[in-house]
């Protein structure tokens, strides 16, 4: 689009000279110097010239033709005085003499009295013929700006011209109609009254022609402005502009600026539209009269309908920039403008509603808020490409099913993503906070003890940064990565990592580097921690550090170690399962409770069934204190070591197979089993996992070292030992027993007390025990 301002304030400009100049062709100076003598007049009250009139006037400083004038008749009357011609035609030179206005009417008539020429007649207006050339001439008259109007009146004293009528225009590319046109010579003002109609085509294409309409028109030549009032609407293909008050701003002859009050507009294009609004708005143009951008002020708004999703901007301010792209229009090529970047400041919303589609899960709604916001658009001004903040903003994420989470995301910048057709592809986010409610359908309802439902903590997390990954044409959320310094609060449930991963379709959330979690029931830390957010499955890998706090509501006799103190743990990795009723340990494990521990390469807990199970390298340490209740009573240990260790605590037995080897203070039991039976919890024996009693089976040897010159050794296939009376009972097989300092006693059975050094042997059924006394 080119130059199209030129013609609107030219052609209503000629209109006003051209009758200008014919008037000012006083008839009564017909006779003036240069004048061809016409007909005789009749000595009467009226003059008359019926065979043709001819006039014309030079510049006497340069000698260069003024005006030329040419008529069929003329007729004068001197009461009143008025005098009419027919058939004029007048060509007003410009001062440099190259070219002309030429100016055509059947009929014109001047009142002496008043100075005021009228013609009723149409009259006919070419503008800039050269001067070697006819305007005569309709292929010349083509070429340059044509105007056609009736009942123009012209005020010799002041210059003025106006016609209460329609007029129209033609020039080379494009057209134009108003009703009513006044010229001011003095203060250059050239006035459209009302029904302002302009089509400018330019050099392209008919189809991309622009369209003005409005009110009023007021054409200040001296300030090279436009104003409309006391509305407007500029059309062209699928966009429009409409205000009131609209100022149009020329510079150099180009249209430059528009500028309105309560600006509107619109652009439509395949299948996305755009709408646009605010209390004061601005366009700008290139020389070539294309759009490259638009502003609006105050109470901006702007509106784009696509397939995917409805998208809002709003603001204080919002700036429309445009791009020029070349198009191919029919043979030939074309410009057209294209929104590229739209920008919002001052309370910035932008609001991205989904489209409900076939065959496609509603998204939510996502709301950004800032004090400024960048809407990016791809090439060609159909999809978007990117929207971005560059301070402090919100990002809240809208439900609009009953199985999505109310999200909102902080940040100190953020960047949002489009892929194809305008789906949400990325999101970024520096010095992120998010706030989760988890849908009201997928949470299971509390009370609290009015019975008055409690509702549930949000999910609050904290990051340096966050990068959301979307599926593909669907503005789900398939993925959330947090790096650097993640923290995430539940309720009592926390957790902390370097990074923290959200795989959204199975729901699992990975935190790696320094990966720590905990609630009111324990914490877990370790090198990697995966969390299965559907089952509540975990998995800790590396370094992993556990704590389970006691559970009070649970019976007597619920640990093999001690229900008293936290049970903690620590191993190569970690796994829960069933709601973390099942926890897995391996790799260099160890498990304490107070003083009591266990090691092993792999340990599992079954808290459903309230069991047990070690494997690889077993080793465990039960304390107890032999001194009952008396504190300073020193603590007594026993050490299993074992390939394997079972335990159940409805029996409370531990199970040591496949190579057993047992210390207790000055005994050591060794054997292909032990059962090593626990002494039952209750109020009365406190919450100690002591040894009660051990049975051994398959090779048992029994050692005790009395002193430190005296051992007994004892061997046999099954041993019960009895910790409470120091009591060993050793039978199976042949069991025997060797003292260093009294010699070899076998028998049946064999009995002793350790702290009494006391021994009990039942032989065989008549046959006498076998004693071997060591002389001394």
């Amino acid at each position: 689009m080119r130059r199209y301002s030129i013609w609107l304030a030219v052609a209503l400009l000629l209109i006003t000279v051209a009758v200008g100049y014919t008037l000012k062709l006083r008839i009564d100076k017909a006779r003036a110097l240069h004048a061809r003598p016409a007909p005789p007049i009749k000595p009467v009250d009226e003059g008359i010239a019926p065979s043709g009139w001819a006039w014309w006037k030079d510049d006497p400083q340069t000698g260069r033709r003024v005006v030329t004038v040419n008529a069929r008749s003329f007729e004068g009357t001197h009461d009143p005085s008025t005098f009419e011609l027919t058939g004029v035609a007048l060509r007003l030179f410009e001062k440099n003499g190259k070219s002309y206005t030429y100016i055509k009417t059947e009929k014109a008539r001047f009142d002496e009295g008043s100075q005021v020429l009228k013609s009723e007649a149409p009259v006919y207006i070419v503008r800039n013929v050269p001067a070697d050339k006819d305007a005569e001439d309709p292929k010349e008259a083509q070429r340059h700006v044509r105007i056609t109007t009736t009942g123009v009146t012209y005020e010799t004293k002041t210059g003025k011209a106006s016609t209460s009528d329609a007029a129209s225009f033609l020039f080379t590319e494009g057209n134009g109609t108003a009703v009513g046109v006044e010229y001011d010579p003095n203060t250059k003002l050239l006035h459209l009254k009302s029904k302002v109609s302009l089509n400018w085509i330019g050099k392209g294409p008919v189809e991309r022609q622009m369209h003005i309409e409005a009110g009023d028109l007021a054409y200040k030549e001296a300030e090279q402005k436009i104003y409309l009032s006391p509305w407007s609407r500029m059309t062209r293909q699928g966009t429009t502009i409409e205000a009131r008050n609209t100022v149009v701003t020329l510079l150099d002859g180009h249209l430059h600026q528009i500028d309105g009050d309560h600006g509107s507009g619109s652009d439509v294009r395949e299948d996305r539209t755009t709408h646009y609004s605010a209390d004061k708005m601005t366009a700008l143009f290139d020389e070539d009269g294309n759009l490259v951008q638009l502003i609006g002020d105050q109470n901006a708004r702007v509106e784009s309908d696509q397939p995917a999703a409805k998208t809002v901007l709003t603001g204080a301010r919002a700036d429309l920039r445009f791009t020029l792209a070349s198009k191919t229009q029919g043979a030939g090529e074309d410009v057209e403008s294209q929104l590229h970047l739209v920008m919002a400041d001052g309370h910035a919303v932008a609001e991205s509603a989904p489209v409900p589609q076939a065959g496609v899960t509603l998204a939510e709604t996502r709301i950004l808020r800032s004090e400024h916001i960048e809407l990016e658009l791809k090439p060609g001004g159909k999809d978007l490409k990117e929207i971005r903040t560059s301070s402090q903003a919100q990002l809240e994420f809208k439900p609009n099913r009953p199985d999505q989470a109310h999200r909102i995301v902080d940040a100190s910048h953020m960047r949002v993503i489009y892929g194809a057709g305008s789906y949400v592809d990325t999101f970024l986010g520096w010095n992120v906070q998010t706030h989760t409610d988890k849908p009201a359908a997928l949470v299971k309802p509390k009370t609290g003890p009015d019975g008055k439902p409690i509702p549930p903590a949000p999910a609050l997390t904290w990051s340096d940064t966050m990068t959301t990954k979307f599926a593909p044409n669907s503005n789900q959320v398939a993925s959330i990565d947090q790096t650097g310094h993640f923290r995430y609060e539940e309720g009592p449930r926390k957790a902390s990592a370097e990074k923290a991963f959200l795989d959204q379709s199975i729901n699992r959330i990975t935190l790696d580097g320094r990966a720590r979690v905990l609630d009111d029931t324990g914490s877990a830390t370790g090198d990697k921690i995966i969390m299965n957010q559907t089952s509540g499955d975990m998995d800790a890998i590396g370094h992993v550090l556990s704590t389970h706090e006691p559970d009070r509501n649970e019976k007597p006799g619920t640990s093999m170690l001690d229900a008293s103190q936290p049970m903690q743990a620590q191993a190569d990795q970690m796994q829960t399962r069933d709601g973390n009723s099942k926890v897995f340990y391996e790799g260099h494990v160890v498990m304490w409770q107070g003083a009591n521990r266990i090691s092993a390469d792999q340990i599992a807990i079954d808290r459903d069934t309230q069991s047990l199970s070690a494997a690889g390298n077993v080793v465990s340490e039960l304390m107890d204190n032999k001194g009952g209740d008396n504190p300073s009573a020193n603590p007594i240990y026993t050490t299993v070591r074992a390939p394997r260790l079972t335990y159940r605590d409805d029996t409370r037995i531990a199970t040591y197979t496949e190579g057993v080897h047992l210390v207790r203070d000055k005994m050591t039991i060794t054997a292909k089993q032990i059962e090593a039976h626990l002494t039952p919890k209750s109020a009365e024996t406190k919450n100690e996992s002591s040894l009660d009693h051990a049975i051994a089976t398959g090779e048992v040897t029994i050692s005790d070292a009395i002193s430190s010159t005296r051992t007994r050794t004892g061997t046999g296939e099954h041993c019960e030992y009895y910790t409470k009376q120091d009591k060993v009972v050793l039978n199976g097989g042949a069991p025997q027993m060797v003292d260093s300092y009294k010699g070899v006693i076998k028998g049946q059975q064999l009995t002793y007390f350790s702290g009494e050094d006391h021994l009990i042997v039942d032989g065989k059924k008549k046959q006498l025990a076998f004693t071997r006394m060591k002389k001394k």
